[in-house]
């Protein structure tokens, strides 16, 4: 009696999640206000000119950041310091598909312009994650690390940390050239979880004449 040849049985491969299977969100930033505590614009020259550069980026820790958005907000001083000056809810907004892991990161950098040559050189090196590092700047020993890397921080509402910033091993503070660089500040949020919270950026310049505060409100929704 002949044997009948055995039926291979063939295993079930795992389903293959399709982009338009991974949660679509809509990111809104809004700046509204920023409060100047202290400001200086060198003898005799009267008033600051804050300049905010904002990026935002989407990075999953593994892949290199990209970047999704950046706006330039500039500030009028023109009362009496202490002071607070409305910066007319400029927004800046995304909407995509997002994996499970990937976050955004918003980078704010701060200056007080002068001649506009460093504010143009800051606003081009935005747009090169990957040759962005950050370190936090109370750290003794620094430890930059990429955008990626650093997007995995637990960052919580309303405090931003302040950051220092390397584009391509360069110091921001040698890219602002005749501008005065202040400083920067950064945090990360999930893009799973629906938010609508305000954050707080300090900047602060290294002489501690000026001394700003950035209001800005993050909302993640589906």
């Amino acid at each position: 009696m002949s044997k009948q040849p055995r039926k291979k049985k063939h295993r079930q491969r795992p389903i293959a999640v399709a982009d338009s299977d991974t949660p679509r969100r809509s990111i809104r930033l809004t700046v509204e206000t920023l409060e100047v505590a202290r400001g200086h614009d060198g003898f005799l020259r009267g008033k600051p000119e804050p300049v905010l550069l904002i990026a935002a980026y989407r990075a999953n820790g593994l892949a290199p950041a990209l970047l999704v958005g950046r706006i330039l907000v500039r500030a009028e001083v023109k009362s009496d310091m202490p002071c607070n000056v409305a910066l007319g809810e400029q927004q800046l907004h995304y909407d995509a598909r997002f994996a499970v892991t990937e976050r955004i990161v918003v980078l704010v950098i701060a200056v007080e312009e002068d001649s506009g040559d460093g504010v143009q050189a800051l606003y081009t090196a935005l747009e090169t994650p990957e040759q962005l590092l950050l370190y936090s700047a109370g750290d003794s020993v620094p430890a930059p690390r990429s955008l990626s890397d650093w997007a995995g921080n637990d960052c919580s509402a309303p405090a931003a940390p302040t950051v220092e910033v390397l584009s391509a091993s360069t110091r921001l503070e040698e890219l602002a050239s005749s501008d005065k660089y202040i400083s920067a500040a950064a945090f990360s949020v999930s893009t799973q979880a629906r938010t609508d919270e305000v954050w707080r950026l300090p900047f602060v310049s290294r002489d501690a004449r000026n001394d700003w505060t950035l209001v800005l409100r993050m909302h993640v929704f589906p």
